[in-house]
């Protein structure tokens, strides 16, 4: 809430508190609610980052250079809206972003374009994931829902419900086969998108769940059955082996 953004070299195990950023961007009054690094050039992990995307509240996300921090581009979405929610694809080439209002807008990365917005929501939207290859994209909103959407084509793809307050938050499983959410009812759930159902609830935090995130594989371990965590307002952290096929 300083309006400040920040860039920390994890590389080197030091504290944040014994360590200066590599990176400082004064982002304005509210402009950097949320982050995400932008890789351009390709595809995945193995590329490195050359953008920062932050939301505002305002409507607008704002790109700026990781080289020397300045401003490159603002995508607006012409609603003058909280941002609560944004994801940046796999491939670099799209960005979504949704927070207070029911819309969720898709950008064309390089030239700043609208390329989507998905309504299908009815209350404010908290998250929004992109799936491995970039092609779906899952929201998650205060209507208890969680959305599925086909961001090539601009259109819906299902809708499910399970959960019984808020839905804080949403991922797709990196084989894309599975969804998992996280709610105000203080549930987990993971739903197979093939069969449009949830096959795994879990009950062990006793407030909102905020966060939920695959296990990722990288170059150096390479990760055949991901786990699942997940972080909640009662301020613990749960991992689990979902029992998927």
């Amino acid at each position: 809430m300083d309006n400040t953004l920040r860039v920390w070299d994890i590389g080197t195990r030091k504290s944040l508190n014994d360590a200066k950023p590599l990176l400082s961007i004064n982002a304005g009054p509210i402009n950097a609610w949320k982050s995400r690094f932008v890789s351009r050039k390709g595809d995945g992990d193995d590329v490195p980052a050359d953008l920062i995307a932050s939301s505002t509240d305002s409507g607008m996300i704002k790109l700026w250079s990781l080289e020397d921090g300045s401003a490159v581009r603002e995508l607006n979405t012409s609603r003058p809206n909280f941002m609560y929610a944004l994801a940046v694809s796999p491939d670099g080439t799209k960005i979504a972003c949704a927070g207070a209002g029911s819309h969720v807008y898709v950008f064309d990365t390089e030239a700043g374009m609208l390329l989507c917005t998905f309504s299908g929501h009815s209350d404010n939207v908290r998250s929004v994931s992109f799936s491995a290859d970039s092609s779906l994209l899952v929201t998650a909103s205060d209507d208890k829902q969680i959305q599925l959407h086909d961001v090539r084509h601009g259109s819906p793809v299902t809708t499910l419900l399970g959960h019984h307050g808020w839905v804080l938050t949403a991922e797709m499983h990196p084989s894309g086969a599975y969804i998992a959410s996280g709610s105000v009812d203080t549930k987990v759930k993971i739903w197979d998108v093939a069969q449009r159902a949830c096959v795994e609830t879990h009950s062990q935090h006793s407030q909102a769940v905020w966060g939920v995130a695959w296990q990722r594989s990288s170059d150096d371990v390479p990760i055949t059955r991901p786990m699942l965590a997940s972080v909640g307002e009662d301020c613990s952290v749960h991992l689990y082996d979902p029992l998927l096929a």
